[in-house]
Protein backbone atom coordinates (compact mmCIF):
# COMPACT_ATOMS: atom_id res chain seq x y z
CA UNK A 1 0.00 0.00 0.00
CA UNK A 2 1.41 3.10 -1.11
CA UNK A 3 1.36 6.04 1.28
CA UNK A 4 2.17 9.65 -0.13
CA UNK A 5 2.98 12.32 2.67
CA UNK A 6 3.18 16.06 1.67
CA UNK A 7 5.11 17.46 4.33
CA UNK A 8 7.41 20.55 5.26
CA UNK A 9 9.70 20.60 8.20
CA UNK A 10 8.88 23.39 9.96
CA UNK A 11 5.72 21.99 10.26
CA UNK A 12 5.10 20.83 13.65
CA UNK A 13 2.06 18.93 13.01
CA UNK A 14 3.61 17.77 10.23
CA UNK A 15 6.04 15.78 13.25
CA UNK A 16 2.83 14.90 15.10
CA UNK A 17 1.42 13.55 11.94
CA UNK A 18 4.19 11.24 11.22
CA UNK A 19 4.07 9.58 14.73
CA UNK A 20 0.26 9.09 14.48
CA UNK A 21 0.87 7.34 10.98
CA UNK A 22 4.01 5.81 12.07
CA UNK A 23 1.13 4.55 15.11
CA UNK A 24 -1.11 3.25 12.41
CA UNK A 25 1.06 1.18 10.62
CA UNK A 26 2.00 -0.81 13.27
CA UNK A 27 -1.24 -2.03 14.40
CA UNK A 28 -1.13 -3.45 10.29
CA UNK A 29 2.07 -5.77 10.63
CA UNK A 30 0.71 -8.41 7.70
CA UNK A 31 0.30 -5.02 4.89
CA UNK A 32 3.55 -3.74 3.39
CA UNK A 33 3.57 0.28 3.01
CA UNK A 34 5.72 2.18 0.67
CA UNK A 35 6.20 5.37 1.75
CA UNK A 36 6.48 8.53 -0.24
CA UNK A 37 7.69 11.88 0.92
CA UNK A 38 6.66 14.97 -0.91
CA UNK A 39 8.11 18.58 -0.65
CA UNK A 40 5.70 21.86 0.49
CA UNK A 41 6.72 25.06 1.63
CA UNK A 42 4.86 26.72 4.04
CA UNK A 43 7.38 30.07 3.98
CA UNK A 44 8.76 29.92 0.56
CA UNK A 45 9.26 33.77 1.25
CA UNK A 46 11.95 33.40 3.87
CA UNK A 47 15.40 34.16 2.90
CA UNK A 48 18.17 31.79 2.01
CA UNK A 49 20.08 31.65 5.38
CA UNK A 50 16.65 32.33 7.38
CA UNK A 51 15.26 34.85 10.08
CA UNK A 52 14.41 35.61 13.66
CA UNK A 53 12.24 33.05 14.43
CA UNK A 54 10.80 34.22 17.15
CA UNK A 55 9.42 37.79 15.26
CA UNK A 56 8.44 35.74 12.24
CA UNK A 57 6.13 33.56 14.69
CA UNK A 58 4.83 36.66 16.19
CA UNK A 59 4.02 38.34 13.25
CA UNK A 60 2.78 35.02 11.47
CA UNK A 61 0.47 34.03 14.06
CA UNK A 62 -0.54 36.67 16.17
CA UNK A 63 -0.81 37.72 19.77
CA UNK A 64 1.50 36.64 22.93
CA UNK A 65 -1.84 34.90 24.09
CA UNK A 66 -2.36 33.31 21.05
CA UNK A 67 0.88 31.84 20.32
CA UNK A 68 1.33 30.52 23.79
CA UNK A 69 -2.10 28.81 23.42
CA UNK A 70 -0.65 27.00 19.95
CA UNK A 71 2.61 25.80 21.38
CA UNK A 72 1.04 24.81 24.95
CA UNK A 73 -1.10 22.38 22.64
CA UNK A 74 1.78 21.39 20.83
CA UNK A 75 4.28 20.90 23.70
CA UNK A 76 1.34 18.54 25.36
CA UNK A 77 0.37 16.66 22.26
CA UNK A 78 3.76 16.07 21.77
CA UNK A 79 4.51 14.59 25.18
CA UNK A 80 1.83 11.80 24.25
CA UNK A 81 3.83 10.91 21.15
CA UNK A 82 7.40 11.53 23.01
CA UNK A 83 8.38 14.36 20.98
CA UNK A 84 10.06 16.68 23.11
CA UNK A 85 9.21 20.08 21.51
CA UNK A 86 11.51 22.90 22.57
CA UNK A 87 9.72 25.83 20.76
CA UNK A 88 11.77 28.14 22.69
CA UNK A 89 15.21 26.57 21.81
CA UNK A 90 14.81 27.49 18.05
CA UNK A 91 16.33 30.69 16.88
CA UNK A 92 16.10 30.45 13.30
CA UNK A 93 13.30 30.50 11.25
CA UNK A 94 14.65 28.48 8.56
CA UNK A 95 13.94 28.36 4.50
CA UNK A 96 13.66 24.72 3.80
CA UNK A 97 13.97 24.20 0.18
CA UNK A 98 17.67 22.87 0.88
CA UNK A 99 15.90 20.22 3.33
CA UNK A 100 13.66 19.03 0.76
CA UNK A 101 16.58 18.95 -1.91
CA UNK A 102 18.38 16.71 0.49
CA UNK A 103 14.77 14.45 1.50
CA UNK A 104 15.20 14.00 -2.26
CA UNK A 105 18.20 12.74 -2.52
CA UNK A 106 17.60 10.34 0.55
CA UNK A 107 14.24 8.78 -1.16
CA UNK A 108 16.89 7.42 -3.96
CA UNK A 109 18.99 6.40 -0.97
CA UNK A 110 16.00 4.47 0.43
CA UNK A 111 16.19 6.33 3.85
CA UNK A 112 13.34 8.92 3.56
CA UNK A 113 12.10 8.28 6.55
CA UNK A 114 15.05 8.08 8.49
CA UNK A 115 16.30 11.59 7.51
CA UNK A 116 12.28 12.91 7.63
CA UNK A 117 12.72 12.04 11.73
CA UNK A 118 16.22 13.50 11.88
CA UNK A 119 15.43 16.73 10.28
CA UNK A 120 12.12 17.17 12.75
CA UNK A 121 14.02 15.92 15.72
CA UNK A 122 17.00 18.81 14.86
CA UNK A 123 14.62 21.71 14.50
CA UNK A 124 12.19 20.91 17.33
CA UNK A 125 13.88 19.34 19.85
CA UNK A 126 17.34 20.68 19.67
CA UNK A 127 16.89 23.96 17.52
CA UNK A 128 19.14 23.36 14.80
CA UNK A 129 19.38 25.62 11.91
CA UNK A 130 18.03 22.93 9.29
CA UNK A 131 18.31 25.68 6.59
CA UNK A 132 22.01 25.61 6.78
CA UNK A 133 24.04 23.32 4.62
CA UNK A 134 26.83 22.39 7.09
CA UNK A 135 24.06 20.94 9.47
CA UNK A 136 22.28 19.14 6.38
CA UNK A 137 25.36 17.52 5.47
CA UNK A 138 25.29 16.50 9.14
CA UNK A 139 21.81 15.09 9.27
CA UNK A 140 22.29 13.23 5.78
CA UNK A 141 25.98 11.65 6.84
CA UNK A 142 24.00 10.34 10.04
CA UNK A 143 21.23 8.80 7.54
CA UNK A 144 23.71 7.25 5.53
CA UNK A 145 24.20 9.45 2.45
CA UNK A 146 27.22 9.30 0.49
CA UNK A 147 29.59 12.03 0.26
CA UNK A 148 29.96 13.13 -2.63
CA UNK A 149 25.81 12.97 -3.48
CA UNK A 150 25.66 15.28 -0.15
CA UNK A 151 27.66 17.84 -2.14
CA UNK A 152 26.04 17.52 -5.24
CA UNK A 153 22.78 18.12 -3.57
CA UNK A 154 24.11 20.64 -0.92
CA UNK A 155 26.61 22.78 -2.70
CA UNK A 156 25.50 22.09 -6.38
CA UNK A 157 21.85 21.98 -5.76
CA UNK A 158 21.79 18.83 -8.19
CA UNK A 159 17.60 18.21 -6.65
CA UNK A 160 16.60 21.86 -7.19
CA UNK A 161 14.68 21.76 -10.26
CA UNK A 162 13.09 18.29 -9.15
CA UNK A 163 11.49 19.61 -6.30
CA UNK A 164 10.27 22.93 -8.51
CA UNK A 165 8.60 20.24 -10.50
CA UNK A 166 7.13 18.16 -6.81
CA UNK A 167 5.62 21.43 -5.24
CA UNK A 168 4.19 22.05 -9.03
CA UNK A 169 2.63 18.71 -8.67
CA UNK A 170 1.03 19.05 -5.69
CA UNK A 171 -0.24 22.61 -6.17
CA UNK A 172 -1.84 21.11 -9.25
CA UNK A 173 -3.21 18.43 -7.22
CA UNK A 174 -4.72 20.88 -5.10
CA UNK A 175 -2.98 20.37 -1.81
CA UNK A 176 -3.17 23.70 0.26
CA UNK A 177 -1.99 22.31 4.00
CA UNK A 178 0.17 19.83 5.67
CA UNK A 179 0.32 17.10 7.04
CA UNK A 180 -1.46 15.90 3.01
CA UNK A 181 -1.46 11.94 2.84
CA UNK A 182 -2.50 10.48 0.13
CA UNK A 183 -3.37 6.22 0.23
CA UNK A 184 -2.95 4.26 -3.12
CA UNK A 185 -3.61 7.47 -5.09
CA UNK A 186 -7.53 7.07 -3.64
CA UNK A 187 -7.72 8.76 -0.12
CA UNK A 188 -6.41 12.20 0.52
CA UNK A 189 -6.97 13.63 3.71
CA UNK A 190 -4.74 16.57 5.38
CA UNK A 191 -4.03 17.10 9.12
CA UNK A 192 -2.34 15.35 12.16
CA UNK A 193 -5.38 12.78 11.91
CA UNK A 194 -5.66 9.83 15.15
CA UNK A 195 -4.14 6.86 14.01
CA UNK A 196 -7.89 4.97 14.81
CA UNK A 197 -8.70 7.50 11.60
CA UNK A 198 -6.25 6.55 9.26
CA UNK A 199 -6.51 3.40 10.23
CA UNK A 200 -10.27 3.14 9.25
CA UNK A 201 -8.91 4.60 5.61
CA UNK A 202 -6.44 2.07 5.48
CA UNK A 203 -8.12 -0.68 6.23
CA UNK A 204 -11.10 0.50 3.51
CA UNK A 205 -8.74 0.46 1.23
CA UNK A 206 -7.09 -2.64 1.90
CA UNK A 207 -10.92 -4.43 1.73
CA UNK A 208 -11.04 -3.33 -1.39
CA UNK A 209 -7.99 -4.89 -3.10
CA UNK A 210 -8.99 -7.75 -1.47
CA UNK A 211 -12.53 -7.82 -2.62
CA UNK A 212 -11.21 -7.27 -6.25
CA UNK A 213 -8.85 -9.73 -6.51
CA UNK A 214 -11.05 -12.49 -5.13
CA UNK A 215 -12.78 -14.60 -7.82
Amino acid sequence: MRIDIVSDIVCPWCYVGKRRLEQALAQRPALAFDLRWHPFELNPQVPDGGVDRESFWREKFGDAASLGEMVGQLVETGMALAIDFDFAGIRVQPNTRRAHELMQLAGAHGCADALAEALFDAYFVRGIDIGAVDALRRLGETCGLPQAALEETLVRRRNELVVDEHLRQMRAAGVTAVPTFIINGQHAFSGAQSPEFILQVIDHLAAGEVSAGQP
